[in-house]
């Protein structure tokens, strides 16, 4: 690591934090270099072991049984016989789940939203490329639930 005039700093010297899971500390490594705000814990398996508590956040306590909900959802997705509802997205405008989603950009941040069909004319005025009312609106694609039953 290199201070502000550019020259290295000591390893004694290096900035250090406490791991969230173990709690032991560990120091700064040069991989971190861009990331170093974002890093919370020292190892891969301190951070395998942070995913596996925060996956079995659902409600159940054992991970075993958490892990076998998850596989077992898997295979109803693969063999098409989980519930449509699942996989429904809310709009980004009135937050209602739908099966079928507009991709777009609505105002001047150029973020990408999903909008529903019911919300969709006020935000693009009703034309595919938007009007003069719309000068932000752009359209990115459809998204749509493959799980759900055909129309």
């Amino acid at each position: 690591m290199k201070d502000v005039k550019g020259k290295t700093v000591a390893k004694n010297n290096l900035p250090s934090k406490d791991c969230v899971v173990c709690g032991r500390p560990f120091t700064w490594r040069k991989k971190w270099e861009r990331c170093w705000d974002d890093v919370t814990t020292c190892s891969k398996s301190c951070n395998a072991q942070r995913k596996r508590g925060e996956l079995a956040g659902d409600g159940v306590d054992d991970p075993g049984a958490a892990s076998a909900k998850r596989k077992s959802a898997r295979k109803a997705k693969r063999e098409g016989t989980a519930d449509p509802a699942l996989f429904s997205k809310p709009c980004t405008i009135c937050n209602t789940p739908s099966d079928l989603l507009i991709r777009c950009q609505v105002d001047s941040s150029k973020e990408w939203n999903m909008v529903c069909k019911g919300c969709w004319p006020s935000v693009s005025g009703g034309v595919t490329d938007g009007d003069a009312d719309h000068p932000h609106y752009r359209y990115g694609g459809l998204w749509k639930n493959r799980y759900a039953a055909a129309p």
